[in-house]
């Protein structure tokens, strides 16, 4: 495995200014009709693949493949501007494959998506178990053996998952955490889009605390303010119970709540797994985590807004690796994780585990 993650480093070498950046390390397209990868592409797969050979249920100190590969991974984000990544979601379908096609971390980031979408559509959940993907920033993809729903789902190509999506949760209106495209192809099959901002999810739009029943799944909504002043009751936070055939998984997406306890009213009180996002005020993540009204003790701790690329930069909140690994080491629970694109992970036997 060593080997492999040296030879992708050394793969990369002279393409991380290919994000955002000049010319260099670009190659003349394939022939029409070929199927072969270009460099880049042979080298945004290998990322990921290494990536996804290691585990994401570490804490620091990584090991030393994943370690590598975080700061692979890292060294390509900081080649790639915000300008440059929002050009691409917004140019039409042909012009960003063909952007994917010639820049090795705008493949990760395609290749992570079409491994989670493959999953979705594959993945046969045995009873008593979920899988869970992180798809990209605070982007989580839930499956169970009766039912499969995404939280904050924002991507380039995310209305590709409406077919297999049965529900979607967002919240707030703040375009790191949608996809209009999505939102507007769930509603027209019909299928729930729970929100504080589209009041034309009908029964699923609330600007107050309210509780649902989908299916086998049960979901708890608090509102919240969001971590910048002067947004205040903008974060719908979700407490979801996934059900009896889950594994009875019970789980918490804050989006980016203040983490007000007060504003935490209708929570459950023990959860397995909290995503909270990486907070600007250091450690405001632990006021929600105890015992005490409004709080919650969680088994596991996916730590969650991590290199969200539309971000100019750390003072804008595009926080790097290191700094999520750091705080990631502080949140009060022991299993406290940074996942990444395209990461597959498995409840099972009252677990958390890797899907490797």
């Amino acid at each position: 495995m060593k080997k492999f993650v040296f030879a992708i480093l050394f793969i990369s070498v002279g393409l991380l200014s290919s994000c955002g950046g000049d010319e260099g390390g670009q190659i003349a397209p394939p022939d029409p009709g070929s199927e072969e990868l270009t460099a880049q592409q042979k080298a945004g797969k290998s990322l990921a693949e290494a990536l996804w050979a290691t585990t994401p249920l570490q804490r620091q100190p990584l090991d030393n493949n994943r370690s590598l590969v975080f700061d692979e991974i890292q060294s390509y984000a900081d080649q790639c501007s915000a300008d440059y990544f929002e050009n691409y979601l917004k140019s039409v379908d042909q012009t960003s494959e063909n952007q994917e096609k010639y820049d090795a971390f705008l493949y990760f980031y395609r290749y992570a998506f079409d491994r989670v979408l493959n999953d979705i559509k594959n993945d046969k959940v045995e009873d008593g178990s979920t899988h869970i993907w992180l798809l990209y920033n605070m982007g989580y993809v839930i499956k169970t053996p009766s039912c499969c729903f995404g939280i904050d789902i924002m991507h380039r190509w995310a209305e590709k998952l409406a077919p297999y999506l049965d529900f979607l949760c967002l919240t707030h209106n703040h375009q790191d955490h949608y996809n209009t495209k999505l939102i507007d192809a769930m509603l027209a099959a019909g299928k729930p889009v729970l929100s504080n901002f589209r009041e034309d999810g009908q029964e699923y739009y609330s600007i107050s605390p309210a509780n649902y029943v989908i299916g086998k799944v049960s979901i708890r909504t608090s509102i919240t303010d969001h971590n910048n002043s002067g947004l205040s009751n903008f974060i719908t936070v979700y407490s979801i119970d996934c059900g009896s055939d889950s594994g009875n998984l019970t789980l918490m997406h804050t989006g980016d709540s203040n983490y007000k306890p007060a504003q935490f009213t209708n929570v459950f009180n023990r959860i397995n797994i909290l995503l909270p996002r990486y907070a600007p005020d250091a450690l405001t993540e632990n006021r929600i985590i105890g015992e005490g009204n409004g709080q919650i003790i969680p088994d596991y701790v996916l730590l969650s807004h991590i290199l969200e690329l539309t971000h100019a930069s750390i003072e804008d909140s595009r926080w790097s690796l290191p700094l999520a690994l750091e705080r990631a080491s502080k949140i009060n629970c022991e299993n406290t994780y940074v996942p990444m694109w395209g990461e597959k992970m498995i409840w099972k036997n009252n677990k958390l585990n890797s899907a490797l």
